[in-house]
């Protein structure tokens, strides 16, 4: 009989220190409260029976695990591609790429520039073609209208991948266009509902704030039926406590407030806690996402998702690293590779260089191998007669000496060893030839792909109906 897979399970915090800041969370939740500025977010509160006073809503911790034990566990994002699907809930440590970076590296010059609706296309695409990628989310050009600019991202990214989706909208205003872009691509808003292909989230203002634009866009996000990401981003020292901590509780309780929510409004909505504690550093006061207070931070924040039984995203793959270098390598994986043996459903940040500032080419590649590393890390092993071996090893002891012929390497030689996609594993004599670095291997492998690679398309009719909504959006109709 087969074995059970037993999963990597990294336990940062003790059970009693989860106790601890779960017990911290309703205390802020009940005696502080959430500001919030958004009249029609505080008349919903009422509604569901939270307590409103001067633009705070308090929690009452019975509400609070009334809300929570609704929340579902388990559900899925799906790509336009059907063999594209991300299983929240599993703890995969699915990747997705970094949202919102203003510049490029380019990949020609490898010099820093301003992001361009070609260079978000393109991006999108080679993120398409990369297998471990699994999520793809949109950098920032600077040549489209600001008060469409999500609505034109949503668009580029529906026409040139046909992964699943991760969205940040920052304001109202543009929801109701991004859902059209969305049912455009998916085939209408009931298919859209029933196999969801983006989760959309809002982020709130550390500390304690449910400001006008998120507060309404998650109202808008729970009515449409759409999974909610909520992550709000305190800077420890600066909008949230000094201690890592002390952050990680506020923020959890940021989380919680709107988790809990979207559960009062409509229980067992898909929702997800995507916890973003960052580090500010107190010499130069540049955001720090790459600190090595920014991993612990998630592993910590993870752990309370688990405890709730909530599905949980965090950054990873973000470094301060300005080129894609061994100091990207480094950071990245220790940030990914940390809340990922927690437990974590989706590390996030692939491709970014400078604090999530800058994206890059040659990152997107490193990413995808650290991703197919983390992943194969946290999948777990089989414990079994089969594995453990030990009538393989009596027999090759007791005969030929070595485990190479044997039938049981052959049957598992696929499916046991870790495979690089692009990783160098030659002999040195072949290798000094031209002395090829895996920087100049992913820069020439991405520019391959921007050449090769077509995405699965959407048909004639979706493109057109996804450009009226796009159009409309622009001229604000």
């Amino acid at each position: 009989m087969k074995g059970v897979v037993s999963k990597v399970k990294l336990q940062y915090l003790s059970q009693e220190d989860v106790g601890k800041i779960h017990e911290a969370t309703l205390q802020i939740l009940e005696k502080t409260g959430i500001r919030c500025q958004s009249e029609r977010f505080l008349n919903k509160a009422k509604e569901v029976g939270l307590t409103v006073k001067n633009g705070v809503i308090f929690f009452p911790r019975e509400m609070v695990k009334k809300a929570l034990s609704s929340a579902p566990s388990h559900f899925t994002i799906y790509g336009r591609d059907e063999n594209k699907q991300v299983h929240m809930g599993e703890k995969r440590a699915y990747s997705h790429t970094c949202v919102g970076t203003p510049f490029l590296m380019d990949i020609d010059t490898n010099e820093r520039r301003e992001v361009l609706l070609k260079d978000l296309e393109d991006f999108i695409r080679v993120a398409d073609a990369l297998p471990n990628i699994d999520i793809v989310s949109c950098i920032f050009p600077q040549d489209i209208p600001e008060h469409a600019a999500v609505t034109c991202e949503t668009a580029a990214m529906v026409k040139n991948t046909a992964k699943p989706l991760r969205i940040c909208v920052e304001s109202d205003h543009e929801t109701k266009y991004i859902f059209e872009v969305l049912a455009a691509a998916s085939g209408g808003m009931d298919t859209l509902r029933k196999n969801p292909i983006a989760y959309i989230e809002v982020s709130p203002i550390s500390p304690l704030d449910y400001s006008v634009g998120p507060a309404n866009s998650l109202l808008d996000i729970v009515e449409a039926g759409l999974p909610l990401g909520i992550i709000p981003c305190p800077m420890i020292g600066a909008t949230g406590p000094i201690t890592l901590i002390g952050s990680v509780t506020m923020h959890n309780a940021e989380i919680i407030a709107g988790v809990v929510m979207a559960q009062l409004l409509s229980p067992g909505h898909p929702t997800i806690m995507s916890p973003r504690v960052t580090f500010m550093d107190m010499q130069t006061g540049i955001g720090l996402w790459a600190a090595p207070e920014m991993g612990i931070a998630a592993a910590c924040s993870c752990q309370m998702a688990l405890n709730y039984n909530i599905p949980c995203t965090v950054t990873g793959f973000s470094c301060s690293a300005k080129t894609s270098d061994e100091e990207a390598g480094f950071e990245s994986m220790f940030n990914t590779l940390l809340p990922a043996m927690v437990g974590v459903d989706i590390c996030g940040a692939a491709g970014s260089l400078d604090n999530a500032l800058t994206s890059c080419y040659r990152k997107l590649i490193v990413d995808n191998e650290i991703a197919s590393l983390v992943q194969h890390a946290v999948k777990g092993c089989v414990v079994d007669v089969d594995t453990l071996a030990v009538d393989v090893i009596h027999e090759v002891v007791n005969g030929s000496g070595n485990f190479l012929a044997e039938e049981h390497t052959i049957e598992h030689l696929r499916t046991e060893l870790w495979m690089p996609y692009l990783s160098d594993r030659s002999m040195y004599d072949s290798w000094v030839e031209d002395k090829t670095t895996f920087s100049k291997s992913a820069q020439a492998f991405a520019k391959n792909l921007l050449v090769r690679h077509k995405p699965v398309p959407l048909s004639d009719e979706a493109i057109v109906k996804v450009d009226e909504a796009l159009k409309c959006a622009i001229n604000r109709v």
